[in-house]
């Protein structure tokens, strides 16, 4: 079989042009900004129906809600909700289940950078019923998912070929990320750390006007204010003493321990409600059920609800230093940990990011003050020690170092701690990649069987043409001619000069004589002088075979054809590639 041409579905779409790529990440920029604000205020407003029963969009995050007007019975509030996220999930978009960012990184890795449209709208609906009604999970891994599907489909609409679809998904996931938190720079770390398949000014550019489009999108639309107010008089300034940088890397160390008993613990949740003996339904209703105890728990004994939704307002407490006693934190700490493996565990939608951030906090703000009360002389300063968590609990659990360290800065804007948190982000990543290679994100791929690389290395594919290692020396011959085997490739044409077969030197003997149609392999596809590897790929993708004639104008004309492509070429480009990113990987 050959395929035809001429036909739009046997090309490898045409790659846009730099200028018009950026052109499409001003745009999903402009989107990614829109839709963190609007995803914000449907969380808004689901909360405030869900605890008080009014309908508005006017909520703070930072600030703790108020004694809900149902009592006692509010904790019924999360069930009532959840039957709504398990009903869309399933019936819609199941991707929609858990933190999202696995999604976006297996669309990139594994299903070609395709994503379905409607996940984004199922995605936003479900998250915000989940996180406005109490679940303990955050926002930042659905607007990735939005910001991502949103793009996907943008870049199919658009015929664009894988590369840059994954591009574009990148652009979105980090624009999602900028404009939701207001960290430009964190939103651009996040696809260079977790996204991107290669990184080069080709690759940043977009993902940095995406990004920063989306930052400026989200501080006109929310406003230009950190996610945390950190006092000014809060921090310690000056040189960190020996000592002190000591009890930072110890610290992290333990934060590094505790970030794996995290990820753990949440596809241990997973599992554990996974072999209950109950529908899907009634495995929420259990979790959403234990999640309203514990706030209520928490809401009657310590006078909020504390472990509901994002918990940005008990890492605010935190972070300004209102909340100071080492017993509660520690009690906080466990709950919302507990409060969050009930959310994902039952079959929630939210991001882990949030949580990650808080269980962090509480471990710096309870080691600060329980180090002030036993060791005073140390000098160290809870408010630091709880910056340091943040950012190290982030890093050890999505294995995004950089993105952890910057972003909390952005968060909180406040340079004095940017010392202490490299060394938290570096030495809690560590401990974390030395017990376990996975981090929370990757271990749900690898429960599927999808294994991603370590490292991101240079897009070989994307340089290389098919007219660097295709075979030139081709001899036409015709269907009943007597050929000799040897190590010539050679292509049948037909009588009106077109190539009907291919002949492969591994197909016949040296020394032995064939009849050219007898020997010739008629299965092969047609690719353009001067594509890419990777564009080559994406042509032979969509075959059954991997055998390609190569010609100037993509036709089978016979003076057209400048070479053949067979599996021996493609296999030892690929081991070239494979034997430079070892040779990298050693070097690093």
């Amino acid at each position: 079989m050959i395929l035809d041409p001429h036909h739009p579905e046997q090309h490898a779409a045409q790659p846009w042009s730099g200028r018009r790529l950026l052109l499409v990440a001003v745009l999903i920029g402009l989107v990614a900004g829109t839709a963190a604000w609007a995803f914000r205020l449907l969380i808004a407003l689901i909360h405030n129906l869900a605890f008080f029963g009014v309908l508005s969009v006017t909520a703070e995050a930072e600030v703790h809600t108020p004694t809900a007007r149902w009592g006692p019975w509010v904790v019924l509030v999360p069930m009532i909700f959840g039957i709504g996220v398990i009903w869309l999930i399933r019936n819609f978009a199941p991707e929609a289940k858990g933190h999202g960012v696995p999604e976006v990184m297996d669309a990139i890795y594994y299903r070609r950078g395709r994503i379905r449209g409607q996940v984004s709208v199922v995605k936003a609906l479900a998250s915000a019923l989940t996180i406005g009604s109490g679940g303990s999970l955050g926002r930042e891994g659905p607007i990735v998912q939005i910001g991502a599907a949103f793009s996907s489909g943008l870049a199919q609409w658009l015929k664009m070929p894988m590369n840059q679809r994954n591009l574009l998904i990148a652009c979105g996931a980090s624009g999602g990320i900028a404009a939701t938190f207001n960290a430009p720079l964190g939103g651009i770390l996040f696809s260079v750390e977790l996204l991107l398949l290669s990184v080069s000014s080709r690759t940043l550019m977009p993902v940095i006007i995406a990004a920063v489009v989306a930052a400026n999108m989200g501080r006109y639309l929310i406003g230009p204010d950190p996610a945390f107010h950190v006092p000014g008089v809060a921090l310690t300034g000056g040189e960190e003493s020996l000592p002190l940088l000591l009890v930072y890397t110890v610290f992290a160390a333990l934060v590094g321990v505790l970030a794996l008993a995290f990820i753990k613990s949440v596809y241990w949740s997973e599992d554990f409600f996974e072999r209950l003996p109950l529908g899907p339904y009634q495995r929420h209703l259990l979790g959403m059920f234990g999640l309203g105890l514990l706030m209520f728990g928490f809401h009657e004994y310590a006078g909020h609800y504390y472990v509901q939704g994002v918990g940005y307002a008990t890492i605010q407490d935190l972070v300004s230093g209102t909340l100071t006693s080492p017993w509660l934190i520690v009690l906080l700490l466990g709950g919302k940990l507990l409060a969050t493996l009930l959310t994902i565990g039952s079959g929630g939608s939210g991001g882990v990011f949030s949580p990650s951030l808080y269980l962090g906090a509480c471990a710096g703000g309870a080691a600060g003050y329980a180090l002030v009360a036993v060791a005073p002389g140390l000098g160290v300063d809870p408010l630091t020690l709880t910056l340091v968590g943040m950012a190290a609990m982030v890093a050890a659990t999505t294995s995004a170092p950089m993105t952890a360290a910057i972003m909390t800065y952005e968060l909180t804007l406040d340079y004095v701690v940017v010392l202490p948190i490299m060394i938290g982000v570096a030495v809690a990543y560590g401990v974390r990649l030395y017990f376990s290679s996975g981090d929370i994100y990757t271990i749900k791929l690898l429960r599927r069987g999808r294994r991603l690389p370590e490292g991101r290395f240079a897009d070989v594919n994307s340089q290389i043409g098919v007219d660097d290692i295709m075979d030139k020396g081709i001899e036409l011959v015709r269907v009943d001619d007597i050929i000799t085997g040897g190590d010539k490739t050679c292509c049948a044409v037909d009588a009106d000069e077109r190539v009907i077969g291919i002949i492969n030197p591994m197909r016949y003997r040296e020394g032995i004589d064939f009849r050219a149609g007898d020997a010739m392999l008629t299965d092969f596809v047609v690719l353009r002088a001067g594509m890419s590897l990777r564009q080559a790929f994406q042509v032979i993708g969509r075959s059954d075979s991997a055998l390609a004639l190569v010609s100037a104008d993509g036709s089978t004309r016979a003076d057209q054809v400048r070479g053949v492509l067979n599996p021996y070429n493609l296999t030892r480009v690929m081991a070239n590639a494979s034997l430079m990113q070892e040779h990298d990987s050693a070097a690093n």
